[in-house]
């Protein structure tokens, strides 16, 4: 059975954090330029100092951060290994209410998806610096399927993935092969 329902039912949606980096901080700054194309992070160097504003803003294992600025929005899910950090205004920060009915991974596959991305190009707010706002990425509505086939997205998901990853791998290593055997062509001529 799947039900439709908007993001701000089932997930709390706040802005990251404006907040001054320092050289020795403690905590990550999660910005746009720390997730390569792939929306993997390559984490900068802790920049905040721990301090009571700072606490309340920590993200947790599971939260979702939403790129909502720019023109490359994308969604990640925060794992507590990448270390203590907050997020920077450039994102959008979900709380899932309730994992029992939905899987961070699962909305994390949805709004990464190329049709929903497409879709907030389309609706983003600004000309300079396109913004998608907590209102719109909270109406935006959703099909929520039963948890087994949520996590059978996922797994799907992730061998599109890994197989995506193996196929430049291949790409690269036969564009080698065929740049040494044209080489030696040339050398044996």
């Amino acid at each position: 059975m799947t039900v439709k329902i908007h993001i701000k039912e089932i997930a709390d949606i706040q802005t990251g954090v404006y907040l001054k980096e320092t050289p020795d901080g403690e905590v990550h700054y999660l910005q746009v330029k720390d997730f390569d194309k792939n929306a993997l992070p390559v984490l900068s160097p802790p920049s905040i100092a721990l301090y009571g504003k700072v606490k309340k803003y920590l993200l947790s294992d599971g939260n979702l951060l939403f790129a909502a600025k720019g023109f490359f929005n994308f969604c990640v899910v925060y794992r507590e290994e990448w270390g203590r950090a907050v997020a920077s205004s450039s994102f959008l920060v979900l709380n899932i209410k309730d994992t029992t009915a939905i899987l961070p991974e699962y909305l994390n596959w949805i709004l990464n998806r190329d049709d929903v991305c497409a879709y907030f190009r389309r609706e983003t707010t600004g000309s300079v610096m396109p913004s998608i706002t907590k209102v719109m990425l909270g109406e935006f509505e959703i099909d929520i399927p039963t948890m087994d086939v949520q996590r059978k997205i996922i797994a799907i998901s992730g061998l599109q993935k890994r197989e995506q990853v193996l196929n430049k791998e291949i790409a690269k290593l036969r564009n080698q092969l065929i740049n040494r055997q044209i080489i030696e062509i040339l050398k044996n001529k």
